[in-house]
């Protein structure tokens, strides 16, 4: 069986069909741009022209949001030092930042579900773009370059993929291709943690010496808080949900009677895909994992360590590194362990072994939590304490 036709069938015998709620609107929108007179009726390069115009401007409102961001958040670093509340960029100084820290963090805290919501905008602005440009030029090829017009893809111009077909990439390409990978993976990581550490810190900073009224300082704090978290959730909902397909196992129950070659080369592709979004959640929630006890564990008992920021910050960021990549190793070590014992244990497809692999799996998901709890723990109080 060749693996086009396997390709074809593997996204309607999934378990689990994850899918963003962008992809969910763009499939509609899919839908009726399908109908060539209502694609040359409403929409057509006309709409697309519009829409990049409109993509653009939400870019340029979102850079302005990040710098102004920045600047609340460096004065609000400035103002943790009090002997020395001033700081000066590009010649202008900032003088008594100390006094108006609770107005400065809820600048701050405004203007972070504000961006997070223009960028998720943005993208699925940028997301209709993609889907007109489809089918106005159907061919793959040129469709890559003529996007360029209306969207900048900045990763097209770094890495190329796909040499020619009498070429073959070079090893030492393949390396440089891979290490830019990781090291893209590992600078998102620690920018998220780090983010999220600065803000933390920044809050138990106004809500322990603050400059005004016991209320005015506690809406700050509690207004921060919700902000964060709600910038959180509107990344959070941006991911692939998963949605249950529960005739999946009378499907593929039906293909392993009816061609049991075809039901092994699907098995292993939704083993393999599998395995990859285990990968990526593995990372995601080893992040979250670390960023949250490191916080709690420097708030509870080592509450000093936030007075300084760039003291604090220069034990928790080696740590988002060494803790997100090591449990990463560890637990899928373990797992890849864990499974060539159950294979050797019961090499025969049976029920028995189905129980067993879905105790492990149970397991499996414990050890992902732990660890990096362990891990997380362990590494604060090492690092807090010296």
């Amino acid at each position: 069986m060749s693996n086009a036709n396997v390709d074809d069938e593997i996204f309607t015998l999934r378990q689990l069909k994850w899918k963003t709620n962008l992809s969910r609107n763009i499939e509609k929108f899919s839908e009726i741009i399908n109908d060539e007179k209502v694609f040359n009726k409403y929409f057509g390069e006309q709409y697309v022209d519009k829409l990049t115009q409109k993509s653009k401007e939400l870019l340029r409102n979102i850079i302005k949001l990040g710098l102004i961001y920045t600047v609340l958040m460096l004065s609000l670093f400035a103002s943790q030092n009090i002997s020395n509340s001033e700081f000066e960029v590009f010649g202008f100084g900032f003088k008594n930042l100390g006094n108006y820290k609770e107005f400065l963090l809820f600048l701050a805290a405004v203007i972070s579900p504000i961006s997070a919501i223009l960028v998720a905008y943005q993208k699925y602005i940028n997301a209709l773009i993609k889907e007109c440009i489809k089918k106005l030029i159907p061919d793959d090829n040129i469709r890559k370059f003529y996007t360029h017009i209306y969207i900048d893809e900045y990763s097209d111009g770094l890495i190329n993929i796909d040499p020619i077909p009498s070429n073959s990439l070079h090893g030492f390409s393949v390396f440089m291709m891979v290490s830019f990978v990781l090291v893209l993976i590992f600078l998102f990581l620690t920018l998220l943690a780090g983010s999220f550490l600065i803000q933390i810190n920044v809050i138990y900073d106004v809500a322990t010496k603050p400059s005004s009224s016991h209320y005015i300082n506690l809406f700050v704090i509690i207004f921060s808080i919700t902000s964060i978290l709600f910038s959180w959730i509107v990344s959070i909902i941006q991911l692939p949900m998963p949605e249950i397909d529960r005739s999946n196992y009378y499907k593929l129950s039906k293909i392993k009677d009816e061609d049991p070659e075809k039901y092994q080369d699907i098995m292993i592709k939704l083993g393999k895909e599998s395995s990859k979004k285990e990968e990526r959640s593995s990372l995601i929630s080893h992040t979250i994992i670390y960023t949250i006890t490191f916080s709690a564990i420097a708030i509870r008992w080592y509450p000093d360590s936030l007075i300084n920021l760039s003291y604090f910050l220069e034990y928790a960021m080696p740590g988002a590194f060494i803790v997100i990549f090591s449990a990463y190793i560890i637990l899928k070590y373990i797992r890849k362990q864990g499974l060539s014992w159950l294979f050797r244990k019961y090499p025969n497809s049976t029920d028995e072994r189905l129980q067993i692999y879905s105790r492990m799996e149970k397991i499996f998901l414990l050890i992902k939590i732990v660890i990096p709890i362990f891990m997380s723990t362990a590494y604060a109080f090492y690092a807090l304490s010296h």
